[in-house]
């Protein structure tokens, strides 16, 4: 039955090509990883092959208004029973063998103004190669991660050069859409659960900075601390510097990013998160390049499968782009817990994607 499913989506395509161009737009891509995780230093972890699918279809009814939905389908080297789903399973994310809409939203968009309702992907990432952050992801190596609620955007100024956002996302019991940590964030208490974020960004460059921004998240009576479920409080922000070497890299950069966090329902010492990237970007069009540190202290629970509590990580990772279709990245992870009692975790993955 899966061999069936995937002949269906690789032939999504095909059968759509006759759509009238304006309204109909095909999307999306298809991932194959090799995802490795051990406390041997290799961190191959054995032979952990997976494929993500995920094919969409976008309708413009005007200018400004349009649907969008897309298919997402999670399969490893066991070849899993197919599962149709609309939740995600207890662990956060699309679970293997699993077939569900990962997008499904109306889009509204002007001069001004953006507007997601349904299911949908937002990220609040920091402008390095690995295109993630501590706060919120959709997408990590090949699981699949959405949003379920309400985003909105708006341009503060004349120029556009700041915008201000917001996200309300639902989460029904025991079933976050995110890998939030389950050890410190107790999403079964309560049969609804809901997270907010606000913030705002700008992308205008000055003075070798491309991007900076901050924001709050907030998440209601969530938080285990001590007997009882407070309410989670983080604030967060980034930076991104951009130094142009023109001939130097081929029309690349050396880029350096950062990312501070902070868990205002604790003391400052123990909910602290801190990433640093630094590396060259887009050498030749085609290659990129960093090395990223992380210090995540025991509070600090946003989100789990990037950055892990109690732990400091050094990760190297790198990107090519064959084509505008084809990219391909690897990266090797050493993740160290500061207590005595958990060993070294090092990981690895390499990963080649195409996008349609």
């Amino acid at each position: 039955m899966n061999f069936r499913l995937l002949i269906v989506f690789l032939l999504i395509p095909l059968i759509t090509q006759g759509q009238e161009k304006e309204k109909w737009e095909i999307y999306g891509n298809v991932r194959f990883a090799h995802i490795g995780s051990d406390t041997n230093r290799d961190g191959l972890g054995g032979d952990n092959y997976t494929m993500r699918l995920r094919p969409g279809i976008r309708y413009y009814h005007s200018e400004n208004h349009s649907f969008h939905a897309r298919i997402a389908y999670l399969l490893s080297k066991e070849f899993e029973p197919l599962k149709a789903t609309i939740e995600a399973d207890g662990a956060g994310r699309l679970a293997w063998g699993s077939v569900s809409f990962d997008e499904f939203f109306y889009h509204f968009k002007d001069e001004k103004n953006e507007l997601r309702v349904g299911r949908f992907q937002k990220s609040l990432n920091t402008l390095t190669n690995a295109k993630r952050s501590h706060s919120r992801y959709s997408s990590n190596s090949n699981n699949v991660h959405w949003s379920d609620g309400i985003y909105y955007k708006r341009y503060l100024d004349n120029d556009n050069s700041w915008y201000g956002e917001g996200i309300v996302e639902y989460h029904p019991k025991n079933h976050p859409s995110f890998q939030y940590d389950q050890a410190g964030l107790n999403f079964s208490e309560n049969d609804h659960n809901f997270t907010f974020y606000a913030g705002a960004e700008s992308r205008e460059v000055s003075n070798n900075v491309i991007q900076k921004g901050f924001g709050v998240m907030y998440i209601p009576g969530i938080y285990v601390k001590g007997n009882d479920l407070a309410d989670y409080v983080a604030f967060t922000s980034r930076i991104t510097l951009d130094f142009p070497q023109g001939e130097a890299l081929r029309g690349g950069s050396i880029r350096v990013a950062g990312e501070f966090g902070q868990n205002l329902n604790t003391s400052f010492d123990n909910g602290t998160s801190l990433v640093t990237s630094v590396g060259i970007n887009n050498f030749a069009g085609k290659h990129e390049i960093m090395i990223e540190f992380a210090k995540t202290d025991d509070e600090w629970f946003l989100p789990r499968n990037i950055y892990r509590a109690g732990a400091d990580e050094f990760e190297i990772r790198y990107r090519f782009f064959y084509s505008a279709k084809w990219a391909f990245d690897a990266r090797y992870r050493i993740r160290d817990f500061r207590a005595d009692n958990r060993v070294n975790v090092y990981s690895t993955f390499i990963r080649a994607t195409y996008a349609f």
